[in-house]
């Protein structure tokens, strides 16, 4: 792509979430902005792609009510259509069987679970941060039963499947959020990214997609311009990186400055998950709605009927093995898995496929929010001290939220940052 300006205010690595929502206020602001994407289409992992008519999202991707990404959302007058998860219809998985819940616990694990979950809204989770999971439900849970099915229900929060290391505090915040709604896109999260893209183009930014940025130049340390991969150069004093974690990040300074970037590579725990995504002409069992598994990493959770997620009638639905911070997995054998779960769940499934999609490892998060960071990312503020001018967002970034919340919040504060010095 020819740019037609190479000078601008800021620049804008990453045309997902992130980066859109980074443009769209600085743009706002008055701010001469470039947003710049390497790949051919905007979204990141945001995107949405239709197969025979059904809409896919890269996997489950719902937005909590109180968080951050529908905050902002509403800020930007962007605020996406949608409807909400259903809160019954629950199932768990445990030694390949299901479990009801409530119908297949004891009274006593029935009055544990119950009391457990209406009191989640009122732990204190700040002094908890620092406390794994593992250890505060050893301290808080009697039956091992409901244990399990707390430790699934923090799984599908944070995607995190080690409790000895995922905080207390961080994912019990997570679930406050979710008991106030869980919300799904209508159309998909490709509308939410279109919107953004919308918003920004509106308000004045220059949109580059198919653009790599190869090189952040510095001059007396401080940020100065940023080289393109086809060698153009773009003369910028401010520079927030939105995509790819401390370790883009790292490869666009090329070792200049190995002090906190060095340091957020070293704790940074990135989570991934193998996902199969299924479009039904009718569901077997349509009361089966959602899935969690106890003994195993799965999920499995029907995304239509809230939201219209196809164009022919037919239901989404998403199963996913949690596959925690090992990118590694057999995919075969993670897509043998995944088929079974629906086999169990969804008996004479595979003849009412309308659409199937299976994406073996895909990269979910760049940071699991773990004890050691007291359930923040690696990186707590955007601003890099050692190089003034240049900045960072992600899910990566700060202590608000997780996935798009994280990604969207840290966005924010960034371009904040920005104009304060633009």
């Amino acid at each position: 792509m020819t740019l037609k300006n190479n000078v601008y205010d800021a620049a804008v690595i990453g045309g997902g979430l992130t980066g859109l929502t980074a443009a769209v206020y600085l743009a706002k602001a008055g701010k001469s902005v470039i947003v710049l994407e390497k790949e051919k289409q905007l979204g990141g992992l945001a995107q949405t792609t239709k197969v025979n008519e059904a809409l896919f999202n890269l996997g489950p991707r719902a937005m909590y009510e109180g968080g951050a990404a529908l905050r902002i959302l509403s800020e930007l007058d962007c605020l996406p259509k949608g409807g909400y998860a259903s809160k019954s219809g629950m199932v768990g998985i445990l030694q390949g069987e299901i479990v009801a819940v409530p119908a297949d616990l004891s009274p006593e694990e029935n009055m544990e679970w119950s009391e457990l979950i209406g009191g989640l809204r009122r732990v204190e989770t700040e002094s908890i941060r620092s406390l794994s999971l593992h250890d505060w439900s050893e301290n808080n849970i009697r039956h091992q039963r409901v244990r399990l099915l707390f430790h699934a229900m923090c799984r599908q929060w944070s995607y995190c499947d080690d409790m000895n290391v995922l905080s207390a505090g961080f994912v019990i915040e997570q679930g406050q959020l979710a008991a106030k709604g869980v919300r799904y896109v209508e159309g998909g999260w490709q509308t939410v990214v279109d919107d953004l893209r919308l918003a920004a183009v509106k308000a004045g930014a220059t949109i580059a997609i198919g653009c790599k940025a190869e090189r952040i130049k510095l001059r007396d340390g401080r940020v100065h311009a940023l080289l393109l991969a086809d060698g153009a150069e773009i003369e910028v004093s401010t520079i927030i990186a939105a995509a790819g974690g401390p370790d883009e990040v790292d490869r666009l300074l090329q070792g200049t400055v190995q002090i906190s970037i060095g340091k957020w590579k070293k704790e940074a725990r990135p989570l991934y998950a193998s996902c199969l995504d299924v479009a039904l002409r009718h569901m077997p069992y349509p009361e089966r709605v959602f899935a969690l598994g106890l003994d195993e990493p799965f999920y499995f959770s029907k995304h239509s009927g809230s939201v219209k997620l196809s164009d022919n009638g037919a239901h989404v639905l998403h199963v996913m093995k949690y596959n925690d911070n090992v990118s590694a997995q057999d995919a075969k054998t993670d897509e043998k898995k995944l088929i079974l779960l629906l086999d169990l769940l969804e008996p004479g499934w595979e003849k009412e496929v309308v659409a199937i999609r299976f994406s073996p490892n895909v990269l979910v998060a760049h940071d699991s929010r773990t004890i050691h960071n007291n359930g923040a990312g690696p990186a707590p503020d955007p601003a890099v001290q050692e190089v003034p001018g240049l900045f960072v967002a992600g899910d990566w970034v700060g202590s608000e939220g997780r996935l798009a919340d994280a990604g969207m919040a840290s966005a924010k504060l960034a371009a904040e940052k920005v104009l304060d010095i633009v």
